[in-house]
């Protein structure tokens, strides 16, 4: 990815000096670091807001048996005897906070997530479990969309949350279509 980033940016480069445009470049740079780093104190704030939000909730009981409801429903997608205790409820937690619509607090038990995986897993190559839950983990469903809330507020949207039934719909699609897809792919590859 990193290389398709460099062949663009430098094609952009080459382009603003082939056209006597350099002055562009450089202004654009200027800016938008300027609206990037803006948009990321606007978003640590929210960020830092759910993420309390989401630990008091982990304090709770309320949370476990959330993931246990979604536990019983997203383990039937799983080989459950690779999984171990800490993998199913790491598991839980991260599809219950990408649910949730906080990814960055999905992201720590997402990693809990593939390392308990990884301690079971014999060989070098990812087993069907991992692959299926980076899939599930990456096109997660998402309930309420907070990031994209938040920038769309920051943007200032008159109706913010007018995105939730598009994105239910987006994400139930490919999480859909990716759960096929990786299946046929692990059983040819296999």
């Amino acid at each position: 990815m990193s290389k398709i980033w460099s062949f663009i940016i430098l094609i952009s480069i080459i382009i603003a000096f082939l056209t006597g445009k350099p002055d562009i470049i450089t202004s654009s740079v200027m800016s938008e670091s300027k609206t990037a780093v803006e948009n990321i104190i606007y978003l640590i704030g929210m960020m830092c807001f759910w993420s309390g939000i989401f630990k008091i909730f982990e304090n709770t009981s309320l949370l476990d048996k959330l993931s246990n409801k979604i536990n019983k429903v997203v383990l039937k997608f799983f080989n459950k005897k690779e999984l171990t205790e800490e993998a199913q409820k790491s598991m839980a937690l991260n599809i219950t906070s990408n649910i949730l619509g906080l990814g960055n607090a999905a992201t720590i038990h997402g990693i809990k997530t593939i390392e308990a995986m990884a301690s079971v897993n014999k060989s070098e190559t990812p087993s069907n479990n991992m692959t299926k839950f980076v899939l599930i983990n990456t096109a997660s469903l998402q309930l309420i969309p907070t990031n994209m809330i938040a920038l769309r507020t920051l943007y200032g949207s008159s109706n913010p949350a007018n995105i939730l039934i598009p994105v239910w719909i987006v994400t139930i699609i490919s999480l859909t279509v990716g759960l096929i897809s990786i299946s046929i792919l692990n059983k040819i590859i296999k």
